[in-house]
């Protein structure tokens, strides 16, 4: 398969790096022409917890520099800019190429309205990855990827496709991708809204009791949700058992949720989530697409999902720049 990845931030360019390293033909569309000429000449570097590599890629910096097809065209800018790459790249992929989206969230089906849904691909990060100031690419965490045709269709383009990423991390091809995606977002949609409330690491917020409440509120506000709408969400990482927290009223519910938010604050400890590097920057974060998207179905199905409401609300707020990042933000949430 000959592939093109967009967007060579974080995530693109540790799949960019991981999938060059172990020979596999991937070329980069990077906006940035500075950054583009970077990797050109000096290599897009990784270090952290895959090790330390340094790979030269063929760079383009617009569509119109391409004057060949690609197989596949993996995604991997922020999911508001998802839709115009797809049309801007459909032209350099083949007729029955592939489209994957790598944001956070569920974007399928927005990447479906452009390409259609026969050719959609949904892939479950499992890694968590910073970009730096020098351009290099701290990845900060492992796991393992899922990756599935939007439309369910298990076939040899996406058993080949799960075998390139294989090189990234361990990846297993899923009939059911949205289900996967949604338990990833649910545990988004806690750590990537407490971050930014506190202004703290997944390690420093995670002590505080008050913030392992909140998480365990939001995640179960999801878990209603999914329910009403008839959606299996699978455990996330073979910890995070989304069926325990519908049963809040079972005598040793307390104790396995205190041991499942200590895995989470251990595991993510010095992560800098996402939506904290965006306030970082000065930027919106994509809050919208994490608790944003849970309250968006919880209407749907007639859930209500008041501490979603309450953590959505606040961080717009901190984005207008009328509140503050702070630890005392989490005793203001009421659960």
């Amino acid at each position: 398969m000959k592939i093109l990845l967009v967007g060579a931030g974080s995530i693109g360019g540790t799949t960019a790096v991981m999938l060059k390293e172990h020979g596999v033909d991937i070329e980069i569309a990077e906006a940035n022409k500075e950054r583009a000429e970077k990797i050109r000449t000096e290599g897009l570097k990784l270090t952290g917890a895959l090790g330390d590599h340094c790979q030269k890629l063929t760079v383009y910096t617009d569509v119109s520099e391409i004057d060949t097809l690609y197989d596949v065209c993996i995604i991997a800018t922020k999911f508001f800019a998802l839709q115009a790459v797809a049309r801007a790249y459909l032209p350099v992929v083949k007729e029955n190429g592939l489209f994957v989206s790598m944001q956070n969230g569920i974007c399928t089906g927005r990447l479906a309205e452009v390409v259609g849904k026969n050719r959609t691909v949904g892939c479950m990060i499992g890694f968590g990855a910073t970009l730096q100031p020098d351009g290099v690419i701290n990845v900060t965490s492992s796991g393992e990827l899922k990756i599935g045709r939007l439309n369910g269709r298990m076939d040899q383009q996406i058993a080949e496709l799960a075998s390139i990423y294989n090189n990234l991390l361990p990846t297993k091809a899923v009939k059911n991708i949205d289900e996967y995606l949604y338990s990833k977002l649910i545990v988004n949609s806690c750590i990537n809204s407490i971050a930014p409330l506190t202004g703290q690491t997944v390690g420093v917020m995670m002590k505080s009791d008050k913030a392992k409440a909140i998480f365990l509120e939001i995640a179960r506000e999801g878990t209603f949700v999914a329910k009403k709408l008839g959606m299996h969400v699978p455990p996330y990482a073979k910890v995070l058992n989304y069926n325990l927290l519908i049963l809040s009223e079972a005598k040793w519910f307390k104790k396995v949720c205190a041991a499942v938010t200590g895995v989470v604050g251990k595991r993510f400890g010095d992560v800098r989530p996402s939506t904290l590097q965006a306030l970082d920057r000065g930027e919106k974060t994509e809050i919208d697409i994490f608790n944003g998207y849970i309250i968006e179905q919880g209407k749907k199905a007639g859930v209500p999902t008041p501490v979603n409401q309450q953590i959505y609300d606040f961080i717009k707020a901190i984005e207008a720049g009328e509140e503050k990042s702070c630890m005392e933000n989490l005793d203001r949430i009421k659960i």
